[in-house]
């Protein structure tokens, strides 16, 4: 091999390392693990606390993201007479990077959220949203987020607070 040809594919492969670096800032997949704590009055009183996992994806130039989410909850009941609760949302939302490093985060999404409901035998799909802030550190990402949806026969909005943890990879 010839210098010319030597500095070549040492270019061409400083090309390509540079646009590795450039698509790791552009887009990245996250999976968390949750613990879900009721907020809402009657919500709280029919439920311990749920447990749950989310994934997704993040594309966007900068520090804001395009965010695409899905997940599964599973709701404890207090009593047998009620029956667990199980959500499945599927989210679209922003997330906005603040700080040098993109050390933390302030996010919001909504969608429809798929709710199979023992407590009234019933599958539904209802508007669901969320609002919250998280820490990333390296690949770790923290979490708190507030959440919910309206239930079919009950009271209120079912919300709850997501503690959330787990890892963000740029691809």
């Amino acid at each position: 091999m010839n210098n010319g040809t030597r500095s070549l594919v040492v270019i061409a492969l400083l090309l390509l390392a540079a646009h590795g670096a450039n698509a790791q800032k552009l887009l990245f997949v996250f999976a968390h693990g949750q613990y879900a704590s009721p907020v809402q009055s009657s919500f709280k009183n029919d439920y311990n606390f749920g447990l749950g996992a989310e994934a997704g994806v993040g594309i966007g130039p900068g520090k804001t993201k395009l965010v695409g989410t899905v997940g599964y909850t599973v709701f404890d009941a207090k009593s047998k007479e009620l029956g667990n609760i199980t959500y499945v949302p599927v989210k679209v939302g922003f997330r906005r990077y603040f700080l040098p490093g993109n050390l933390l985060f302030l996010h919001a999404d909504a969608g429809i959220g798929h709710i199979k409901d023992k407590t009234t035998n019933s599958s539904y799909s209802r508007f669901t949203a969320d609002v919250g802030a998280g820490a990333k550190l390296g690949p770790l990402e923290v979490g708190i987020a507030y959440d919910g949806f309206k239930r079919v026969g009950a009271d209120g909005y079912a919300s709850w607070l997501a503690f959330k943890a787990g890892w963000r990879f740029g691809l």
